[in-house]
């Protein structure tokens, strides 16, 4: 075992490809769930509702630098961002698959999870899966920007992303692990 954790959501898509391609390496992946949430992670950490209600906060922080309104009455997907949060508070760096909207701003529910660790200071990759791309925010710039470079994974770090993931995406991961793992000698 090389000590290094993913934190991610257990869900189908990025994060199950995050989780068994570090599998390959001995990274270990805790998958974070709530009761009654359907997920494939295998080593599942279920949130309390005291820890949902400390990620809801962190939810409405993020509305703000998204951009969007949350006023969700849905419990399954309040929890979905909720939970989110601890991948983020967990993890050192968040590296992200996914899409930019046309503002800059990363698409759908891995969005929620992006803007989190932007609002609190963390290094934000995102894989932009259409243009093949991978992305750093810079915090004195305010926006992401592409790098020329495979980002490298810190011994805690988040591996989530969309559940719509495509061949760009995958690789992508791929890379990332052998580019951290084979250099490294694991």
């Amino acid at each position: 075992m090389n000590n290094y954790i993913c934190h991610s959501g257990g869900c189908s898509g990025s994060d199950m490809v995050w989780e068994n391609e570090g599998n390959k390496y001995g990274v270990f992946t805790i998958a974070y769930s709530f009761y009654n949430h359907k997920q494939e992670g295998w080593n599942r950490k279920i949130l309390s509702g005291e820890e949902l209600k400390e990620g809801f906060e962190h939810v409405k922080i993020a509305s703000v630098g998204l951009k969007r309104n949350f006023n969700c009455q849905y419990y399954y997907i309040k929890h979905l961002l909720c939970r989110n949060w601890f991948q983020v508070k967990n993890s050192e760096a968040i590296f992200a698959i996914g899409k930019f909207q046309s503002d800059k701003i990363v698409n759908g529910g891995t969005g929620w999870a992006t803007q989190m660790a932007i609002d609190n200071n963390k290094p934000t990759f995102v894989f932009d899966q259409i243009n093949n791309t991978w992305n750093k925010f810079f915090y004195d710039e305010g926006k992401f920007e592409i790098v020329n470079f495979i980002p490298i994974l810190p011994k805690n770090f988040a591996g989530i992303g969309t559940r719509e993931i495509n061949p760009n995406g995958i690789n992508a991961i791929k890379l990332i692990y052998k580019h951290n793992f084979i250099k490294m000698g694991v």
